[in-house]
């Protein structure tokens, strides 16, 4: 069977010690943005735990409420107002001298503030600056926006007559000194009759950085073609980001269809007789695959991760669900990698694999040694002999690859250049026989004892010891957990070097009452964070199907109920985390949006939770976590996806990228605070650093230690 679809996903839009166990458990999990608006601002100014313990940790003066504050390293906040250029000091006259507002309809939707309950977002210290962002229908024409904290002498005042505004770059950087407390915000606007509305609340910076870069997915369209789909890419602070990889950069060719014979991307129309039209002509209708491609070239550039050392990503490529690696180094994108041979970039060509991991624990750069891959496969009747099969596979499994393997019979030619009289394919049998002569040598099959389904969407420990995975009882080709699936728990499986193990259920990730997936190991693997929903209302859900000859079968309407969705994209999603060993789910604030959009965690596909590289140590023995997710809540420049003919009833709204702050005291208390929203992930710069706007959905985040070019400092930040 043959078939046009979706890239990887199918409607491309959306990839050490245990220290946080034991000790009690205060989760902020009902954040709300923006608190009530009272007659005065100090009184509603919601309390918040405070998150830190008093630190000058970044330089500067840290003011302790006694004494005189010096500001010797220099004042975040200073007494002169900032006026944007259409706002005179004539007009900002009704606010000065009068500290109070009235209740209005105003709601600040980011960052999101303290309430009486829940804390304010925390900011790592040298994160993006702050944007400020609110919505109101009460005609105000004018703004005040006023930061204070115990730790300045004087308040911070700004004006404009925008509903969003941004902390100046010279200010947040000397606001890195305030962790000591968190700051105080109010916004005031003057509407009709010179009426004063207003809320405020609080945020806070943590006192400590977070490190690395994150490179993710943007499309725009739910269709496979040249420019659908890319990798984007910057480092923590950078206010724009850079292309990373598309599928057009990567040197990766001659990959097979499921058949192994003909060349992927070439899908017959009526039949097997090559229509050299799709090669002459890309956008000739009548031509069954007009994405652009040349027969054999990578078409997505899908769910990927970073290699150990930071240089590379593998990823899952467009149907049959082959994996590729990509160098995306500055001058070396789209190159196969110098840590992955040719022999196993061959050895990854097959069909039906899925997502995958790599742990630093079983990534040498020795002559000798090895660098593993783990990723789901799709089982044929006999993987040692028949690694292509046109079947598409019934389970799945885990498999490894050894990126470093080497041939052992280069004699025996494997062309990595279709032939020039034939195309389109090449001789089956010779693929065969070098494919399956690597089996349990370049690559193998995990041993999973106990898993009677399938074994989807590994995460691997960075310690190498353990591979948590979903246990689903259906899995669709590319080896994601189907969103007809009905079940999905996580489990863990030693990997035993190679070997496997017994899997045994993950307590807190393992409810048999939800569906749970995506699993992620943190940076010291204390915890695994993952995503889970509720239930299918409905167990049997349709999926557009294609036979051989293009022709879709479309699906009756169905009424799917309160909970629609498998564990696939699910827009009932919400993101958890636990310890290593299990225990219980803490459920993460940032699932939330801001109550006063009116919007709830449910309807917004909160999914693929990602770590960050490291975890930070504040000076009290503090440990902080940094967590990225994809969601698809409100944000400006929000869009609904066209979908594809195979796409099922899904959501198709558009997602952008959220942070995540997890804190575990001393004791092991863990505190998790709301979503912080990524507002340069929409803004592509060029080395002089003039901004384009972007308009895509971005997903799939991996946060690493990238080896990816420097994001130029943006001359202008767009609105």
């Amino acid at each position: 069977m043959r078939r046009v679809a979706a890239c990887a996903l199918w409607i491309l839009v959306s990839g050490c010690s245990a220290s946080g166990e034991g000790g009690s458990q205060t989760v902020v999990d009902n954040p709300r943005g923006g608190a009530e608006p009272s007659a005065t601002p100090e009184s509603s100014q919601g309390g918040g735990a405070n998150p830190n313990a008093p630190s000058s940790v970044g330089g500067g003066d840290i003011f302790d409420g006694t004494g005189d504050l010096s500001c010797s390293g220099g004042c975040a906040f200073t007494p002169e107002p900032l006026l944007e250029a259409n706002v005179t000091p004539q007009d900002i006259a009704p606010f000065s001298g009068n500290t109070t507002f009235q209740a209005g309809s105003l709601c600040v939707l980011e960052p999101q503030l303290s309430t009486p309950t829940s804390a304010g977002a925390l900011f790592p210290r040298n994160w993006l600056r702050p944007r400020f962002r609110w919505a109101s229908s009460g005609g105000e024409t004018l703004w005040e926006i006023e930061l204070s904290s115990p730790d300045q002498a004087d308040k911070l005042r700004a004006y404009t007559r925008a509903t969003d505004w941004t902390i100046p770059a010279a200010t947040w950087a000397k606001m890195k000194t305030l962790t000591a407390n968190p700051i105080d915000v109010t916004i005031r606007g003057i509407g009709a009759g010179g009426a004063i509305t207003g809320v405020s609340g609080q945020f806070s910076i943590a006192p400590v950085d977070a490190g690395g870069s994150m490179v993710f997915w943007a499309t725009e369209s739910s269709l496979v073609t040249r420019t659908s789909s890319k990798l984007l890419g910057f480092s923590v602070g950078d206010e724009a980001v850079l292309p990373t990889l598309s599928a057009t950069d990567v040197k990766t060719g001659n990959i097979p269809g499921e058949d192994g014979a003909l060349a992927r991307g070439f899908y017959a129309c009526g039949g097997d007789t090559p229509r050299p039209t799709c090669a002459a002509e890309p956008n000739n209708p009548a031509c069954c695959d007009p994405t652009g491609f040349t027969f054999g070239q990578v078409e997505c550039v899908g769910c990927h991760v970073s290699t150990p050392d930071g240089k590379a990503v593998i990823f899952t490529d467009n149907w049959p669900w082959n994996k590729v690696a990509a160098s995306i180094e500055p001058g070396l994108a789209g190159n196969l990698p110098e840590t992955v041979t040719a022999y196993a970039a061959t050895m990854m060509k097959q069909p039906w694999l899925g997502m995958q991991s790599m742990s630093p624990a079983h990534f040498s750069t020795d002559p000798g040694g090895e660098r593993m891959l783990i990723t789901s496969y799709g089982s044929r009747q006999d993987p040692a002999t028949q690694p292509f099969s046109a079947t598409q596979p019934a389970t799945h499994t885990l498999a490894w690859f050894n990126l470093a393997a080497q041939d052992p019979a280069p004699a025996i030619i494997y062309p990595e250049v279709f032939s020039a009289t034939n195309p389109y394919g090449e001789d089956l049998g010779n693929r065969q026989a070098k494919v399956g002569a690597g089996f349990d040598t370049a690559w193998g099959l995990l041993t999973i004892g106990g898993e009677a389904s399938n074994a989807v969407t590994p995460s691997w420990s960075n310690d190498g010891v353990d591979i948590a995975y979903v246990s689903t009882e259906l899995a669709s080709t590319d080896g994601h957990p189907d969103w007809r699936a009905n079940t999905a728990d996580i489990k863990v499986v030693p990997y035993n070097n190679r070997a496997g193990g017994t899997a045994v259920p993950l307590a807190g990730a393992s409810d048999p009452n939800f569906l749970e997936y995506y699993p992620e190991y943190s940076a010291d693997d204390a915890f695994i964070a993952f995503a889970r929903a509720p239930l299918p209302s409905v167990a049997t859900r349709c999926v557009p199907t294609q036979d051989a000859n293009g022709v879709v079968s479309t699906c009756p309407v169905q009424n799917l109920g309160e909970n629609p969705d498998g564990p696939y994209y699910n827009r009932n999603g919400e993101i958890f985390i636990v310890t290593r060993g299990g225990g219980e789910a803490i459920r993460l604030a940032a699932n939330d949006p801001v109550s006063c959009s009116g919007e709830t965690a449910r309807g917004s596909i909160n999914s693929w939770p990602r770590w960050s590289p490291r975890v930070e140590l504040g000076a009290d023995g503090t440990k902080y976590y940094f967590l990225i997710f994809s969601s698809a809540r409100a944000y400006p420049d929000a869009f609904n996806l066209p979908t594809a003919r195979l796409t099922p009833a899904i959501s198709n709204k558009s997602s952008q990228l959220y942070m995540a702050t997890i804190v575990v005291g001393a004791d092991g208390a863990v505190t998790t605070y709301p979503a912080i929203y990524l507002w340069n992930q929409n803004t592509v710069v060029d080395a002089a650093g003039t901004p384009t706007p972007l308009v895509t959905s971005n997903l799939t985040p991996a946060w690493d230690d990238f080896s990816i070019p420097e994001v130029p400092p943006v001359l202008q930040v767009p609105r």
